[in-house]
């Protein structure tokens, strides 16, 4: 029965020294981050709420954002895109208007400003067909200046680099 009672204080003492020992030194945004970039680099694929955690970490610690990150972040499902810019999520505000490029639309994410969108309601023949185009935020080549709807670097004019909007039938 004494063991019992000793047990029963060893247990409580390390709860009570690891509580300790994480508010004596809390994990800073900075090794959150690290540890997630050395887990990547390891080759682990993070799950998902741990990859956004990554991106969100990169764009606001490093001001980096790749394509992957766009994928996490921009909080679209591109495989049903929205039909039109009105049924954007808020996080999203008109930063453009270009009358002389097909009355395109841009849009900026209002937390990574580095993503854009942009919205056409016709194509390059004038017909109206409601797409969007998903600027890459890392185009330091005009040959990849977007990205497809799975978040890979595609060039201006390819047929991927428009995202169009399911028509209802």
């Amino acid at each position: 029965m004494e063991n019992w009672h000793f047990d029963r204080f060893l247990v409580i003492l390390g709860i009570g020294f690891g509580i300790f020992s994480m508010l004596e030194n809390p994990k800073t945004d900075e090794d959150r981050l690290l540890d997630l970039i050395n887990r990547i680099e390891n080759g682990e694929d993070l799950p998902s709420g741990e990859m956004r955690d990554y991106c969100h970490l990169m764009a606001v610690l490093r001001d980096s954002i790749s394509p992957k990150c766009v994928c996490a972040l921009d909080g679209i499902n591109w495989d049903n895109p929205p039909r039109s810019p009105e049924k954007l999520p808020e996080v999203w505000e008109l930063i453009q208007y270009e009358p002389n490029n097909g009355n395109r639309l841009r849009f900026q994410h209002k937390i990574y400003t580095r993503i854009v969108v942009g919205f056409g309601a016709t194509d390059s023949n004038g017909d109206k067909r409601p797409h969007w185009h998903r600027e890459n935020p890392n185009k330091q080549q005009k040959n990849v200046q977007y990205l497809d709807k799975n978040c890979n670097p595609i060039k201006r004019g390819l047929p991927d680099s428009h995202i169009y909007v399911r028509v209802r039938k």
